[in-house]
């Protein structure tokens, strides 16, 4: 039989159509919502709308990866569903065109997708992670790292923040807490402001504190009473030193695993470096296959008709990409503190999404309901 071109245009126009509606919808939800866990701490240091813009775009490559796969599962579902329902795969199936004749342009859009979420997760999700440390320290540091209400620990150093204030009294009621030495000191405070900007370190100008000195002897106690104080917070280790394994880019991942192979030992922040390096690195090479295994699941899915309309097939997308992350982020877990191989343990969800869409496309093959 001669290929279904015209009908494959209009399954990819219509697919792409809701997909790209899809893609805009998610990536909106994603972007603001962990914006919008900031937004008042941003507000109240009083950025411009710019720099809410500049964090939203910093945000949005690392939520990208995650809003494709999903919105290709949307698109698919919603087209196939609607065919079903309005009686058009029915016609085709009497036409002779059976379910697999019409994988191409899903597979094809699956490839695009799968391409473009690899580009995401290889180099401009780690350039993104990085470049956000740097606009964190742009803005001082303060917006991300002070929190009131919070307990921070800044090296030997604690930091706590009561409440901010107005423009008079940025911040008000801090404590610091320096235990570099043998004998713990407390610096107490009713306001204080941010300082100039100084290389990796947070300045604050306290002003109307005391300083309280502890003693071995607990009978002798110290305070001593300021008008004004600056104190330097060394937040560097905030900003840079050892990097996690997402924020290194795929070439620079297999560089390092070059670099255990030799017996070195790069520092990696959180668990076994030399593991941590590898379910990174097959994080990356598997998680970009999802909007290709998940796009092919949801065209049996999708001609199961879904009766309630769109609002159906963003739940069922929505739904479905939710079991296919549980599945993978509990690989990942596994897989980073040694229960099972990266391999194994990172390669699962697709293994199960493949199955899985083999199984119902020949079930709906055979008519099965």
């Amino acid at each position: 039989m001669v290929a279904p071109t015209i009908l494959w245009r209009y399954i990819l126009r219509d697919v792409l159509v809701h997909t790209s509606l899809g893609l805009a919808l998610f990536s909106l939800v994603l972007v603001v919502q962990n914006v919008l866990r900031s937004l008042e701490e941003l507000l109240a240091a009083d950025l411009s709308a710019g720099i809410l813009l500049q964090l939203a775009a910093l945000v949005l490559p690392s939520f990208m990866s995650y809003a494709i796969p999903t919105s290709l599962l949307f698109g698919v579902l919603i087209t196939f569903g609607r065919m079903s329902a309005d009686g058009e795969v029915v016609a085709m199936r009497a036409s002779g065109i059976s379910v697999p004749r019409l994988l191409p342009p899903v597979v094809a859009l699956g490839v695009v997708c799968a391409a473009v979420t690899g580009y995401l997760l290889f180099e401009l999700e780690p350039a993104s992670r990085q470049r956000m440390k740097t606009f964190t320290r742009e803005l001082s540091a303060s917006v991300r790292l002070i929190k009131t209400g919070h307990f921070l620990s800044i090296g030997n150093r604690t930091l706590y923040v009561a409440e901010r204030g107005d423009e008079t009294c940025p911040l008000r009621g801090v404590l610091i807490g320096d235990f570099t030495t043998d004998r713990t000191v407390y610096i107490s405070a009713e306001c204080a402001t941010i300082g100039p900007e100084e290389e990796w370190n947070l300045a604050l100008d306290l002003e109307r504190g005391s300083i309280h000195f502890s003693d071995t002897d607990p009978e002798r106690y110290r305070r001593v009473g300021f008008g004004s104080m600056h104190v330097s917070l060394d937040i560097s280790a905030y900003l840079t030193g050892a990097k996690r394994g997402r924020d290194f880019t795929l070439a620079e991942l297999f560089a390092l695993k070059r670099r255990f192979a030799r017996g070195e030992d790069p520092e990696i922040r959180g668990g076994n470096g030399e593991r941590t390096v590898d379910t990174q690195i097959h994080r990356r090479l598997a998680f970009p296959l999802a909007p290709l295994l998940l796009g092919v699941l949801a065209v049996p899915l999708g001609i199961r008709p879904l009766r309630s309309g769109r609002s159906a097939g963003a739940i069922t997308a929505v739904a479905v990409m939710g079991l296919y992350w549980i599945v993978f982020t509990t690989g990942e877990l596994v897989a980073e503190r040694g229960w099972l191989p990266p391999w194994l343990g990172i390669w699962t969800a697709n293994a199960i999404a493949a199955a899985l869409a083999v199984y119902l496309i020949r079930a709906t093959m055979r008519g099965e309901s």
